[in-house]
């Protein structure tokens, strides 16, 4: 594996992905992987850095989505506006 955080995070997700793939693919709900990944995840994150930093790191993706999903809905209504004319 590399030295260089970024591609170490980026081979980490694709590792993380297959895992995943092959999981579903082998019958396992999706939905049920994600979770069980999320917790296993949240559960280190927590075990590394607390609780304290952690909630903190949540709400900020929180933030972050909430963020997203209100840009997304900006746009439907802007495209939706502008095929009305």
């Amino acid at each position: 594996m590399s030295n260089d955080v970024s591609e170490l995070k980026e081979q980490l997700s694709d590792q993380w992905q297959k895992v995943a793939i092959d999981l579903i693919r082998k019958g396992v709900p999706a939905d049920m992987v994600f979770e069980s990944l999320l917790t296993v995840g949240l559960a280190g994150h927590v075990e590394l850095h607390g609780k304290d930093l952690t909630a903190g790191k949540l709400v900020a993706i929180a933030e972050q989505l909430s963020d997203q999903v209100r840009r997304e809905k900006e746009a439907l209504q802007e495209a939706s506006g502008a095929t009305k004319n």
